[in-house]
């Protein structure tokens, strides 16, 4: 974001300058999506951040002397930076009601080692992903990327307030936990993917219960969902040049080509032969794309 704008956020990749990302007199969110940091503080302690984590760092307090990373591969990290006296003069009133070591982290005193660390929801991984918005002119995509900044700042400041997950916030986290372990047995076994029964056993609740909740939490039914990924993961393969059609449709589990090409059309909007023609010619592709 511009140097103007009171927030900031970027992508960070493994290897990044510490010292020159995050500079001091701000506070810093870091979403670990993937991998790890190992944090080495001046007076010798080591500290690990790992995959589905988040780091509150209160970089006026001080910063690591060294990072490390365990496993660069892979590595995927969003980072949210706060200036300090917004930060100070939004808490201030909440202070007393705040978990005392995130209290203590950024309003004072100020802990030996400036960071505290909580777990990354399902909730917070969902947003980092839909976080961005490169479609936007700089201006409007600051003004919304300040907006989202400062409403995650609170909503993670104001449940550690409350000591509990307000209810609503945790059936959301509940529903999209649900998801994920639907995405994670489904993309497992593409060919022959789990019946409803046995992903609600897997998910620990009735099928009814899970066909409902899922819907409202990924906006489509559990057997479109797996259609597209089947067929995301068929135009995969087709784009790689590694099958061709009828081998493609095999793979993702569909016996019938005409069944395969008439979902290939309504996930992609043409079928499998047009598709690759279309992601041949990117100014084809994006126009076919924008008519969807």
């Amino acid at each position: 974001m511009d140097a103007s704008f009171p927030f900031h956020s970027r992508w960070l990749a493994a290897g990044f300058a510490w010292q020159d990302t995050i500079p001091e007199g701000s506070v810093a969110l870091l979403l670990l999506l993937n991998g790890a940091l190992e944090f080495g503080w001046m007076d010798g302690r080591r500290q690990q951040v790992g995959k589905s984590q988040v780091l509150w760092l209160n970089c006026g307090a001080g910063l690591p002397l060294t990072v490390n990373w365990p496993n660069p591969d892979g590595f995927e990290a969003l980072l949210l930076q706060y200036p300090a006296a917004w930060v100070r003069n939004s808490l201030a009133a909440l202070q007393k009601e705040m978990a005392p070591d995130l209290s203590a982290l950024l309003l004072g005193p100020h802990p030996a080692h400036p960071a505290v660390v909580r777990a990354l929801e399902a909730e917070d991984r969902a947003w980092a992903h839909g976080f961005m918005a490169p479609t936007l002119c700089s201006a409007a995509r600051q003004l919304l990327e300040g907006s989202r900044m400062s409403e995650f700042f609170f909503r993670k400041v104001l449940t550690e307030a409350r000591g509990e997950e307000l209810f609503c916030t945790r059936t959301r986290r509940l529903a999209l936990d649900r998801v994920a372990k639907v995405r994670e047995a489904l993309l497992a076994d593409l060919e022959q993917p789990p019946d409803l029964a046995e992903l609600a056993r897997l998910c620990g609740c009735n099928p009814q219960y899970l066909s409902r909740t899922f819907a409202e939490a990924a906006g489509t039914t559990i057997s479109l969902y797996l259609r597209r990924l089947r067929i995301e993961r068929a135009a995969e393969l087709l784009s790689s040049g590694r099958m061709n059609a009828s081998e493609a449709a095999l793979e993702v589990g569909y016996r019938s080509l005409s069944h395969f090409s008439q979902a290939f059309r309504e996930e992609k909007g043409s079928p499998p032969s047009a598709w690759l023609r279309e992601s041949a010619s990117p100014s084809l592709h994006m126009t076919v794309r924008g008519k969807k």
